[in-house]
């Protein structure tokens, strides 16, 4: 095993000891599962020369596979540099050093984005292969030479030692190779996106840039999708909006909650967001506008208007059959509101009341009618203290003639009023809808 920076910088000798040059890059050809390396650049005065692999001579760290992977001298030629046919990069050949060093690659087993800062190279059959890239600050410290070596002393003394970040090839996917600037980053599939929390998965779109972040969103399914740009700070969904056609947007506005497509709307241009709400589904868009007409500090600002109610006339078993409906959609369900036939609200029961109670017995019979509740102009100040003195997951919100418009989670009221380093959204389920029957 060696490194790509163990290369470069190399004296390239001809047969006769004279030095032509120093070797700049390496080129590598896709085809096989690994890129295999061709070619090594070689500076030499103000010319570039392209000299195949199979040209090369150089002797390799005694110790093999246990040594530094050192190259020991120089690299010289096999024959006279006048008989050795220049090679010539194609559309499948990548340069190491110019497209890969350096390049921002998203980490989706540590849930970051890193720095390439060496690329690792195997010997396979008499050449070399591109095996994986190196992301670790021991990496780093080995472009530059020498004194990375009592550094690596030093931190073993200390026992810290330096180690490496390895992230293999399979992992690593080069956009159009072979182009001026080729963007090199993790493949990111969706099956291994699938795995990871959403706000994990913002954590990452957060540090790529806007189409970076809009790449990873459109491998998304719509409702994934939806989740993440939701967990994103403002300024990053906006950023990736942009880079996302109106389609798109839309289609993620209407998988949104309510009110959280009603916080991003009221942050875009005017025009962005009439613009918006027009290709959104009628329905969905009728939420959202209710919504955005409320002050965005108040509890008619902050809550959502998809909520379980039900009425007092009905039974446990009815109502329980009415939720197991809603198991396709709803994650997980709080409380449970009931309204009269106005949509007045007049009781909550939870769901373990609701559970333990025989079938037959009434809604009426166990709920609580004296229900904690805020009204849709109260200040989000009031709303948070309420949540936090009742110790509650999820308060009603009612219009001033009592009728129930909407529900506030503990998550949305927290992350208003929790200093901005500590806003990232708690992971509560949202609380889903359920239409009349």
């Amino acid at each position: 095993m060696k490194y790509l920076t163990q290369i470069l910088d190399k004296r390239l000798c001809s047969t006769d000891g004279k030095v032509l040059g120093k070797v700049t890059d390496a080129i590598a050809s896709f085809g096989g599962r690994l890129p295999s390396v061709r070619a090594f650049v070689v500076r030499a005065g103000a010319a570039e020369l392209f000299i195949p692999f199979g040209d090369l001579l150089f002797e390799t760290d005694r110790e093999g596979p246990n040594g530094s992977g050192d190259i020991l001298g120089d690299i010289v030629l096999k024959m006279p540099l006048s008989e050795i046919t220049a090679y010539h990069p194609g559309d499948g050949d990548v340069r190491l050093s110019r497209d890969v060093l350096d390049r921002q690659i998203v980490d989706v087993q540590d849930r970051r984005v890193v720095r390439v800062n060496d690329v690792r190279l195997a010997e396979t059959g008499g050449s070399y292969c591109v095996v994986g890239v190196d992301a670790s600050l021991r990496a780093l410290l080995r472009r530059f030479g020498s004194i990375s070596r009592p550094i690596e002393a030093a931190a073993k003394l200390i026992h810290r030692p330096l180690r490496s970040n390895l992230i293999a090839w399979d992992d690593v996917q080069t956009l159009d190779p072979g182009t001026a600037a080729p963007t090199v980053r993790l493949k990111v599939t969706h099956d291994k996106l699938a795995r990871l929390h959403p706000a994990d998965i913002a954590d990452i779109v957060e540090q790529l840039s806007p189409q970076e972040g809009a790449e990873v969103i459109e491998n998304l399914d719509m409702e994934s999708a939806a989740d993440v740009i939701a967990e994103a700070e403002t300024e990053t969904q906006i950023a990736i909006l942009r880079h996302l056609d109106q389609e798109k947007q839309a289609d993620i506005l209407d998988e949104m909650e309510p009110d959280e497509a009603a916080d991003m709307l009221e942050a875009l241009p005017d025009a962005m967001s009439d613009a918006l709400l027009e290709q959104m589904d009628p329905e969905d868009a009728e939420d959202v506008k209710e919504l955005l007409a409320y002050d965005h500090d108040t509890a008619g600002g902050l809550m959502t208007t998809e909520l379980v109610s039900i009425s007092a006339d009905m039974d446990c078993d009815r109502t329980i059959n009415r939720l197991r409906n809603l198991a396709p959609k709803a994650e997980t369900i709080y409380y449970v509101y009931v309204v009269d036939v106005e949509e007045r609200l007049v009781g909550v029961l939870s769901l373990r009341d609701l559970v333990i109670s025989p079938p037959g017995t009434m809604v009426s019979d166990i709920m609580v009618r004296n229900v904690i509740h805020v009204y849709v102009d109260d200040h989000a100040n009031q709303v948070a203290q309420i949540l936090r003195r009742y110790n509650l997951l999820a308060v009603p919100v009612v219009s001033a003639d009592e009728r129930l418009v909407g529900i506030i989670t503990v998550d949305d009221t927290l992350e208003r009023l929790l200093p901005p380093e500590r806003r990232r959204k708690l992971p509560v389920p949202a609380i889903v809808s359920l239409d009349d029957v």
